[in-house]
């Protein structure tokens, strides 16, 4: 990698621990460091609901497929649009009235205590399947675009990211996703264009593709499996514990709802831009010549002009980054909350959780790293992992925690029946593919993602019918269903103004791309003009969020 992109990486990273150093001295107590004092505005929330999904996972695959199969990679990742909008409508404001500091936390106001503890061990697995999984994803993205060793990548973004989210808590964890959401949108929009250019227009990638390239489904990808696609985006959505985060850190219910509506609209807007960049790439890459998952670090590493290429592996790292370190805070959450306090010190003082909550967030982390390094040495493909995890602990692990926030009748041992009912339904799915290995891996795919999740409904919905919550029970479901039923007062409090830390971060970045476009002046060369444009960008953007100092000096509520 060339020097000028090499320093921006390197600038990149020490601005993100520097945010988590910033925000360190504010978590004093367990309600900061894992909800942020329940004082989230939308606009930063609705961010980094986006930014807690999508990583460069998500790009590198999904532009892997729009390279392979075309329009309809498009199709089934636009599946989060009312996926998103259905969990906003649904839980945005149960979630914020529920009074939870932790995702499992009403489970025993709701059920019982054993419930509580079994959703919290059952979530942990796939939460660090899930994040391992992206670890990966950045690893093939830079070993192949790079030269680096895809180890070594790994290895850098997992204490990066240790480091900033033991530091900072939710906050810096959400101030650096928005920073990372403005280098990831830079990034993906300037490499569209370019590769535009370089497939000699949309003419010309026509004549070098089959028809069906251009249909919203087709291939291995019916209809029949974007169907069951749209129902494993909505578990994933609806039951993912970073993004039910942010709605119950809201500063309140109206900003929970914004989020999920702002979240929407950008789940709208992004992916198109990285999978028409995909698509585009079949005009000069026939397929063969390179691998489709390495297909996006080639095209930044032929197209990006200096600087540019290390603002997107700065990019695709802080994708990465944002779902990494949501996912640590909210599984140090609950690992602290739900269990250490819980279980083992309840009277624990709020100086000693957020300790406790520091030690476990590295235990976390360097578990993710230690998988995702094992997921690297076996070479196992990252989607198949994703689907066959996902379609396993989903359906189990969502379906009853969710039913227990919608339903007065269903019953503690109606939520312990789905969820068992749910697990073995998915682990003779998985038996069976270990030992039968199907020849339709893609129809089977859609069966084990819709099955478990259609036949664990089935269980909850019966328990509910005939076996519904009694006496105690169901006087304690109807008081928590109530309140959820009611809105709950805004969030009271005094926080430091989160825009000017953003601000100054990309303001940095700015200045350091322009230093580098200008720098073959001082040779007698041009100006680099792409990562000049870029860098002014930045810098606008960075002066007009620090200019927020002086317009909103403060969040009070």
């Amino acid at each position: 990698m060339r020097a000028a992109d090499t320093t921006i990486v390197l600038l990149y990273f020490a601005t993100m621990i520097a945010v988590g150093a910033a925000y360190s001295r504010q978590m004093r107590s367990a309600d900061m460091y894992f909800a942020g004092g329940k004082q989230l505005p939308w606009w930063l929330g609705g961010v980094s609901f986006i930014m807690s999904y999508v990583s460069a996972f998500s790009i590198i695959l999904y532009s892997a497929m729009g390279y392979q199969y075309g329009m309809v990679a498009l199709t089934l990742y636009w599946s989060t649009v009312p996926a998103v909008l259905l969990t906003t409508w649904l839980f945005a404001k149960r979630w914020r009235r529920a009074g939870v500091l932790t995702p499992t936390q009403f489970l025993e106001e709701r059920f019982s205590s054993t419930v509580r503890q079994l959703f919290v061990w059952s979530g942990i697995p796939l939460k660090i399947i899930d994040e391992s999984l992206k670890i990966v994803a950045i690893g093939i993205f830079v070993s192949a675009g790079m030269g680096v060793p895809a180890v070594h990548a790994m290895v850098m973004i997992g204490v990066t990211i240790l480091v900033y989210s033991i530091l900072g808590g939710l906050w810096a964890v959400v101030v650096t996703d928005f920073v990372q959401f403005i280098l990831v949108a830079g990034g993906i929009l300037l490499l569209l264009p370019l590769t535009y250019h370089a497939a000699g227009g949309w003419s010309n990638l026509v004549a070098h593709v089959p028809p069906e390239f251009f249909h919203i489904v087709h291939g291995p990808y019916s209809w029949a499996y974007a169907g069951s696609f749209l129902v494993l985006t909505s578990l994933s959505l609806s039951g993912n514990w970073s993004l039910i985060q942010k709605f119950y850190s809201a500063r309140s219910d109206r900003e929970a709802v914004q989020m999920g509506w702002l979240a929407s609209v950008l789940f709208l807007l992004l992916p198109p831009v990285w999978i028409l960049t995909g698509m585009l790439a079949r005009a000069f890459m026939p397929v063969g010549g390179v691998d489709a998952q390495s297909v996006y670090a080639h095209l930044s590493a032929q197209l990006l002009p200096p600087a540019m290429l290390g603002l997107m592996v700065a990019a695709l790292f802080a994708a990465t980054m944002s779902v990494l370190s949501s996912g640590y805070n909210v599984m140090s959450a609950v690992l602290t909350l739900d269990v250490y306090q819980r279980l083992l010190r309840p009277q624990a003082q709020q100086k000693e959780l957020v300790l406790v909550g520091r030690v476990i967030t590295a235990v976390i982390g360097m578990v993710v790293l230690m998988i995702a390094l094992a997921i690297r040495y076996y070479h196992w493909t990252i989607f198949d992992t994703m689907v066959a995890a996902f379609g396993f602990f989903l359906p189990p692990t969502v379906l009853p925690m969710l039913g227990g926030l919608l339903s007065r009748r269903l019953s503690t041992k109606g939520a312990l029946a789905g969820f068992i009912g749910g697990f073995i339904f998915g682990g003779a799915l998985l038996v069976y593919r270990s030992v039968a290995h199907p020849q339709n891996a893609t129809q089977f795919q859609a069966i084990s993602i819709v099955l478990p999740a259609v036949l664990t409904l089935l269980v909850l919905w019966c328990a509910a019918k005939w076996f519904p919550a009694k006496d105690e029970e169901r006087a304690r479901a109807v008081r928590f269903t109530d309140g959820l039923n009611a809105p709950m007062a805004d969030s009271k409090g005094h926080v430091t103004n989160p825009a000017p830390i953003a601000g100054l971060v990309i303001g940095l970045l700015a200045v350091a791309l322009i230093a580098v476009a200008c720098v073959p002046l001082a040779t007698g060369g041009s100006v680099t003009v792409l990562t000049l444009a870029m860098g002014v960008i930045f810098l606008l953007i960075g002066s007009a969020l620090m200019a927020t100092k002086w317009i909103w000096p403060s969040v009070e509520k």
